[in-house]
Formats: structure tokens, sequence, C-alpha cells
């Protein structure tokens, strides 16, 4: 009964359905029926009786207005004529048709007829002064805000409200190199001859499908900031499932493909092998820039004390540590689901981006009408949401784009003690504040938090969290101005601030310390705490940075040479306004560490740091016989921390043929020092000087010196790179390769060591009288040696070199297949210019009066010898893809120079220094010191490679499902250490990620 019930249900509704379609049709026939106008046409241009009859009905017309105000056109009156009859009759003998869907109507040149004279169009001036485009979508609809980019007057434009874009050609362009895009839409690059100039074009963008032609999967080597910049599109970023930045620049060269790990740091370093210190520099150098706003990390200050810990950062033993106050930003922290464009350099950057030494990341954002997208990503115990919608305002309110993600990841779902999250809302406004001048207002919230929650089973009552909210505002104001000389001023603002907090607790059980917690140099009595209590190591930052942006840019000819030329400066402002260390005397982390305890370290007194810069450049192309030299020169001044450095820098290539091209790079890059090195926290040492403890209180005493010791680092200068690269590429049909070769030398970089101090200090004797204690100084000294200290230096130095081998195919139409082969080899030289140093042992020190050994600084070279294929299958009429990508590691390998683990001097209590040519063994002395532990400072991992096997499949262009298996035949491979007697993990388990995306 239920079956028939619902079966007589539906027939029901179907005929209510018919029945309104039936009434509901005429009406909508004769409302959508064109009603009559009447209208009169002054006699003047087809452009000037468009917009009449633009305003005279519903219309809306796209059409070239340069060729339009050639066609001259006689007054008329029309009364009571359709719109589509009136424009019939205004085109009549003027060679050009049109073609309407609704109110949309596109007018475009027809054809000359052979069997009757054409109806030529006046000939425009020569040489033409503009070239006007439009922009639409599939339905011939104007797309607003679309991206024009124009490679020989590099102009950066947007269309108007008709999808229109006009640019002023300079003499002496021949040809126009376009590229077009729009948020959502498949981007395209088009060549327009001087023919073509004055005629105009439309030009259609796609909606972004797996149905369409030539859609790129994986990053290709046609960025437009330097000769080896490698881009990642809109299609490229959807495809790779990622859920984070660190996902996607895992495919760069050199990089292995992971599933993707939410539970460590994740930064990018470029063009290196080396680790340590140097890896952290070569990342500190490697900008973000996100809607041309540097995201700078250099108002990052959740690190412990330098003097006390060196470069340590609050942790938990066996899962690490979350905060990065030392290197480049967290890479986990960047969703990219509102991500357009990423284009990353790694050779050198145009003068225009300041305070980089290694490469920079850039990210574009693009507002514009699109559907509802939402996509719903599963990884291992990960799981991430997000949505995006682009709004048409209406009017000229403009367009607005909303983003929101949220990620939530397990590292084991059995207890789930170990947690991160990550939550975004994104909003980017875009309108014109007046004809040619373009305005994008951004703002974004974001959180994160890595949490350690406490084991029920840990006697230690272990905790950690790292907290991170932030808040940040971006303004991009752009004006276009058609002048001779200057073509374009821009203006970028953006300012973030948000809070930092670092905390972590230990449940200690010992006997009562002594504590001393006074903030100057002198002797004073402190006091003891009781051995059991939950000790906490807490910091909390509020980090603002402000950076601005202004840009002029223009064309100039000097005789057949048109210089394309920018100047502009940069202002970047970096303070901490947070609490800053925070430290309870009662429940320290560590009491007494090698003489030394913590203070509390206020940041919101410390000055911010400015930093600003200057630069001009110029972009010309040389004609050399029947060849082309295009060369971008620049040179900037940046001036930091006290320190100004001009940096030349060059991109240049030169064509051979359609074929092949030659480039060479050339560039001197800066880095600032963070406020981490520039400001640390003073280093106390609290020397015991009489410790009697009793239960009575009136029976102890803990009488302690302390000592201050401020770290003034304002001579730090900032890091300097120096970088050539050479190139030479090859494109054809069949298949397109590049090899690019680099050398590279990072100069002062930032690094701490080791100082030591003596302390000689008195001797106190006591007595206890009516149960009170009293102490006094003696005639006596004690002398203390193993006090040392933290400090910051301009001591690394490192060289890079290596090869850089692209080979790509089309693909392949038999098989629906391309292919992709990326090697890499790179070789790094790294070198502390401040010596090492061992102290003697206690029996050393009494039986032969020494202090500490020397020895020579850390040197060490790595090198790194990989290799990526990638192989896609592609079906368009299948909205289908198959995607198998290989690393192989041929060689990893870290070798310590010769010689520097011997001992090359020593210091004795008295401060004196003998020096040592070479070790003794016979010598005692020599002896007792021995080499430097370099017991894991040589390592090296065998061949292995990783399989992943990605697949996706679209539906409709509105539903798509991916899946990839991340080491798809799990095929593990250990590495056995001997050093250390452990074995290490090359590759993981195999590993499934699926990803659901709908689009509404």
């Amino acid at each position: 009964m239920d079956i028939f019930y619902l079966y007589n249900k539906h027939v029901r509704s179907t005929w209510c359905m018919l029945l309104l379609l039936v009434i509901a049709c005429p009406a909508q026939a004769w409302q959508n029926a064109p009603a009559p106008i009447s209208v009169t046409i002054p006699a003047g241009t087809l452009d000037e009786a468009l917009q009449a009859l633009s305003r005279a009905s519903t219309l809306r017309f796209t059409y070239n207005p340069a060729a339009a105000r050639q066609v001259k056109t006689k007054g008329a009156g029309f009364r009571r004529q359709t719109a589509t009859h009136i424009l019939t009759q205004l085109l009549q003998g003027t060679g050009l048709g049109f073609r309407q869907e609704g109110t949309q109507v596109v007018i475009f040149p027809q054809p000359a007829k052979t069997s009757e004279a054409p109806h030529p169009m006046p000939v425009p001036p020569s040489p033409p002064l503009t070239f006007t485009g439009t922009v639409t979508d599939e339905r011939y609809k104007p797309l607003e805000f679309a991206s024009v980019q124009v490679t020989e007057t590099g102009q950066q434009l947007a269309t108007d409200e008709n999808g229109r874009f006009s640019i002023r050609i300079p003499a002496g362009v021949t040809r126009l190199q376009l590229g077009i895009s729009y948020v959502g839409k498949q981007g395209i690059r088009e060549t327009i001859d001087s023919a073509a100039f004055s005629r105009g074009k439309t030009f259609t963008l796609r909606e972004l499908s797996l149905s369409l032609e030539g859609v790129q999967i994986t990053a290709t080597q046609k960025g437009s900031q330097s000769n080896s910049s490698i881009l990642f599109d809109r299609e490229a970023i959807e495809q790779s499932q990622a859920f984070s930045m660190a996902d996607i620049l895992n495919n760069l060269p050199g990089k292995e493909i992971k599933a993707p790990d939410l539970h460590r740091i994740q930064t990018l370093t470029l063009r290196t092998a080396a680790e340590n210190a140097s890896a952290q520099n070569n990342s500190l150098g490697t900008a973000i820039i996100i809607d041309d706003i540097l995201q700078s990390n250099n108002a990052n200050m959740q690190n412990k004390s330098i003097g006390m810990y060196g470069k340590s950062t609050i942790s938990q033993a066996g899962r690490g540590s979350f905060d990065v106050p030392f290197s480049g930003l967290d890479l986990r922290d960047i969703p990219v689901n509102n991500i357009e464009r990423i284009e990353v350099i790694s050779g050198i950057a145009a003068a225009k981006y300041g305070d980089i030494t290694n490469g920079a990341v850039i990210i574009d954002r693009q507002a514009g009408k699109t559907p509802y997208q939402f996509n719903l990503g599963i990884s291992g115990y990960s799981t991430q949401y997000s949505l995006a919608k682009g709004f048409d305002l209406g009017g000229k309110r403009g367009a607005m784009n909303v983003s929101l993600n949220y990620l939530k990841s397990n590292e084991d779902p059995r207890n789930r003690i170990q947690q991160y999250a990550r939550s975004s809302v994104g909003l980017m406004w875009t309108d014109y504040l007046a004809r040619d001048v373009k305005n994008t207002l951004s703002v974004n919230l974001g959180f994160r938090n890595d949490d350690i929650k406490m084991d029920p089973e840990d006697n230690t009552a272990k905790m950690t969290y790292v907290k991170n909210y932030t808040l940040s505002v971006s303004n991009r104001t752009s004006i276009n101005l058609h002048n001779k000389l200057l073509n374009n001023i821009s203006l970028s603002m953006g300012y973030s601030t948000g809070k930092q907090e670092s905390y972590t607790q230990f449940a200690m059980n010992g006997n009562p310390k002594g504590v001393g917690d006074k903030d100057t140099t002198g002797i004073y009595e402190g006091y003891y705490i009781p051995g059991i209590f939950t000790a906490v190591d807490h910091i909390t930052g509020r980090p603002a940075n402000f950076n601005a942006n202004l840009s002029f840019s223009g064309a100039v000819t000097t005789g057949k040479l048109l210089h394309r030329l920018s100047a502009g400066g940069n202002l970047y402002v970096s303070a901490n306004n947070g609490q800053g260390v925070i430290v309870d005397p009662l429940a320290p982390r560590y009491t007494n560490l090698s003489y030394q305890n913590q203070r509390p370290y206020s940041f919101n007194l410390l000055p911010a740091i400015v930093n600003t810069g200057y630069y001009v450049q110029d972009n010309l192309n040389i004609r050399i016989g029947a060849r082309t030299l295009a060369v971008n020169a620049g040179l900037r001044l940046d001036l930091q921390n006290g320190w100004g450095t001009l940096q030349p820098r060059i991109n240049s290539s030169y064509r051979l043929n359609e074929r092949w091209e030659l480039t060479f790079g050339y560039g001197i890059a800066t880095k600032s020092p963070s406020m981490a090195y520039r400001y640390p926290a003073p280093t106390y040492f609290d020397i015991p000087l009489l410790q009697v403890y009793d239960p009575a209180p009136g029976k102890r005493v803990y009488l302690v010196y302390t000592e201050k010791i401020l770290q003034d680092n304002s001579h730090l200068k900032p890091m300097k790179a120096t970088q050539f690269e050479w190139g030479i590429k090859y494109n054809s049909p069949l298949i397109s390769s590049s090899l690019f070769a680099y050398y590279k030398h990072n100069r002062d970089g930032f690094s701490t060591s080791q100082e030591y101090r003596l302390f000689t200090v008195p001797v106190y004797n006591h007595k206890i009288v009516d149960d009170r204690i009293t102490y006094w100084p003696t005639d006596s000294t004690i002398t203390r040696s193993g006090l040392g200290y933290s400090t910051v230096a301009n001591s690394t130095n490192s060289k890079d070199m290596g090869v850089e081998w692209f080979v790509n195919t089309g693909r392949i139409k038999a098989i629906h297949t391309s292919f992709s082969l990326v090697s890499s080899f790179s070789f790094s030289r790294f070198s502390d210019s401040r010596q090492r140093i061992k102290l003697a042992s206690d029996d050393m020190a009494t039986l032969y009066h020494l202090w500490y050994g020397t020895y020579p600084p850390d040197q060490y070279k790595n090198w790194t010898l990989t290799s990526k294929l990638t192989t896609t299958t592609h079906i368009p009429r299948l909205g289908f893809f198959i995607n198998i990508a290989t690393d192989f590691v041929w060689q990893k390998r870290r070798v310590n120079l010769a010689n520097s683990g011997e001992l090359t001097g020593y210091t004795d209590l008295d401060g004196r220094y003998t020096p040592v040519a070479k070790p003794d063994i016979n010598n005692p002395i020599h002896q007792a010191f021995g080499p430097y532990s370099t017991a894991e400072a040589e390592s090296s991992e065998p061949f292995y490679f990783n399989i992943h096997l990605q697949v996706a499949k679209e539906i409709r262009q509105k539903i798509r499902f991916s899946v990839r298996a991340y080491n798809v035949f799990n095929i593990l491979y250990n590495d056995y250490l001997e050093q250390n007697n452990s074995i290490r993990k090359l590759t993981t388990p195999v590993s499934l990620s699926g990803e659901i995306s709908l689009k509404f």
C-alpha cells in the first residue's frame, strides 16, 4: 500500500507541474517578447549610437570601442521599433554582425563575401594608439575584474563592468603577449599581432573543469617573475588535495612528495642541501608574499632565553616544538582553498622584492563572481572542510569573495592526546573607486592550535600547547594612467596582528631548591622553594607587522629601444607588544641550569624594527640581428638595522630561434635580523655563595651572587646572498625542456655559540645561634669556570651550487598521457667562523689548571641528487585523470670536512691561551681534551624510491572525486645508523587521502 501511495502521489505531482508549465509558458513568452522602443540616434560614430541604444533599451553591448569610433553613422529616428531591428539598421553596411543571448549582445567583424564588394571599415591611424579587448565567459557575458597581464609593457590591467580593457601601445611594439585570468576560469595566453591592434578582440574564458583540453594539472615553468620561476595555477592547486601550502611545495625540485604531516613544523628551503643553522637561515630568507604583502616573521619572539638555551623554543620531549622564531613561516598555517596562483622564485627575484635572500613564494588571490564551492578532504586522521563563494554585488559595488576553512588532525585517534586544529575566514572586496582606479580590500582571520593534552597515565602531568590568533588587513589600489610616460601607480598596504601563546608544564618531584630572582647585579639572600611543584614554561607574544609598497611604472623610448620602467619603495615595520616570557619563580621549569635562571621578560617595551627599501627597474628588448635579447635589470637599496646595501639584480634571456633560448641571472639580496635575534632576553648568572637548608626558616639561608648580562645586538648585519644562474630552454609542440645551473653564496648568516666567563666570588661562613643563622665573608675567594652563555653573531657562511633539469612532453593523443621528469642536484658547503669550545672536566681543571679547549669552526658539506617522474593521463571527454608520481632519491650525504674535530688550542684558568699546531697523542693535555665529538656529523642515505597514485573523476563539471595513495605499493626503506644504534625510516607506510568537491 505504501508503494502505491507513493506512486500515486508522484503521478499527481507530475501532472500539477505540467499544468503549471502550460499556464506559465505563454505568460513567460509574453514577458520575454521584445518591447518596441522609440529612440533618436544623433549623427556621429557607431560607438555613440550604440551607447544611445543601450540607454533606451535593456540591451548591453560588447564590442571594440576603438573600431566603433571609426565608423560614422547618420542621424535617424525610430518609433516603436524593437531594439534588435534598430541594431540591424545601424550595422547595415559596416561589415559588422552581432550575436545576441538574452540582453547581452556581442558585436564582431564579419568575413568579407566573395559575391559582392565588401564594405571596408575606415583604416585607423598608423601606428595604432590602443588595443581594446573584451573578456567574456562561455555565455558571452562580460567578466568584470578579469586580470590582464601585458608582457611587452609590464602592465597588470583589470577589465571594467563591460569586460573591456585598453592597452596603450608604445611606438615600436609590433605584438602583444597577453595573459588573461579570472577567478575559477581557465586562464589563456595569446599573442596579438600588429595587424589586429585596431580591430580589437574578444577573449572567452571557460569554467575550470577536467572536461577542458589543455588543463594543467601539474606545476609548470612559466612564471613571469624570474627566468626559472615555477607556477602552480588554480587547477594544479585543486588537484593537489593539499591540506596546507606545504603539500603543494613538496612538488618543487629536490623535494619529496609526502602524506600530509600536520603535527610537525613545515618550513620551506630553496636551492640548498644544508642543514641546521644554514637551513634555518635559508628558510628565514625565503619570503611568503600574499597579494603583494610580505608575510613577515620578524616579530615572532616565541623562544626561550637565547643566553640560557640558545636557539630553543618551548617543546615536549619526543614530540618536538611548534614555534618558528628563527626560520620562515610554518606552511601548515596557510590554507590553499582561496588561492588562484602560486609562483615560486628560487632564482633571481625582481628588484621590487626586499627583505629576502633565498627566493620567494608569490601567492595571488582574485575577486569575482563564482559559484559556491565546498570541499571535504580526509587524509589519515585529518579532516578538512572549506567553502568559498564569489558574489557580484551589483551596480557599482564590485565583487566580494568569502572563503572559510577548518581543519582538525589527530596524530593517534586511539587516545587523541596530540591534535592540530586550524580555522580561517577570508574576505576580499574588489571595486572601482573611479574610472581606472581599482581597489581591493582583504580581511583574514586565522586560528591555529598545536595541542598535546595531558596523558591520564603519565605521572609527570606533561601538557603542551601552542596557540596563534591572527588578524590581517590589506588594501591594494591600482591607478591606470593614459600617459606617455606614466602608465600605473599602485599602493599596497598590509597590517597584521595577533596573539601567540606557547605553554608547557611538567610535574617536579625532588628536594627543595634555592632560587635567586633579583633583576640586578649583586649579592643578596634568595629563598628556597619546595621540591614538589608543577613547573611551567610560558611565553605570550603579540606580534604586529606593517608593510607598505608604492610603485610607479611607465614606458620611455630611446632610439629604437622601449624601456619599461618601474620605481618605488617599501616600508617594513615589526613590533611585539606581548607580555613576553612569563616566569613564576615558585614554579621554574629548570632551576640553576649551569648557574642560570630565567626571569620575566616583557616584549612590549622593545623598540620596533623599521626597514626601508627603494628600487628602480628597467625591462627592455634589444634587437641583435634577427634575434632579441630581453633584459630585466634593476637596482635596489635596502636600509636594515642601520646597514645600507646596494643590490643589483638582472634576469636576461636571448632567443636563438623559435625553440631555443639562453638565460642568465645575477643578483644580490639581503634579509634583516628578526626581533628574536635583535632583542634577546638578558642573561642572569646566579652563583650560590652559601647554601644552608633547614626545615626551620630561621636556620636556613640561600646567599647568591647574581650578574646580569645585557646583549646589545645593534651591530648585527643583515644576511646577504649573491646568486648567479645560467639556463637553456627548448620548446616544441612535442617536448619542452629547461636546464638551470646556479651558484649561491650566503654570508653573514645568524647563529649562536657559547661564550664562557670566569667568576671569582667570595667564600662565606656561617653559624647558628639561638635558632638563628648568621653569616659573614671570609678572606678567601673561589673561581667558578664552567659558566657559559649563548650569543648571536653573523658567523655562518654557506655556498650552494646545483643543477635543475625539467623535461615535459605534450599530451600524446593516442594514450591521452603526458610525461614530466624533474631532476635536481644540490651541493652545499657550510662553515661557521666562530671556534667551538669544549670545557675541561673537573679533574682536568684541578690537575692541569685548565678552563676549556678550542676546536675549528663547524664545517661540513652536503649533497643530494633526486628525480621526480610524473605521468598524467587526462581524458577530457570523461572528466577523468590518473596521475602517477615517483620520487627517486639517488643519494643524500653529509660529510664533515677534514680535521674539523682536532684540538687547536686551550685556555687555562688564568686566561692564558696556548695554541696547538697538531695534537700530540703523548701530550696528556691533548689526550685529555681529545677530538671534538663528531659521532653524528657524517651520514648518508641509500638509494630509495616512492610511488604515489592519484585518480580523479568529475561529473557534469559540478562534482569531483579525488583519491590519492601515498607510497601506493607500501615499499618501506629503513636505514641503520651505526653511530647511535638506531633505525631511520626513509619511507612511511601506505597512506590514503580523499577529497570531494561540489560546485553549486
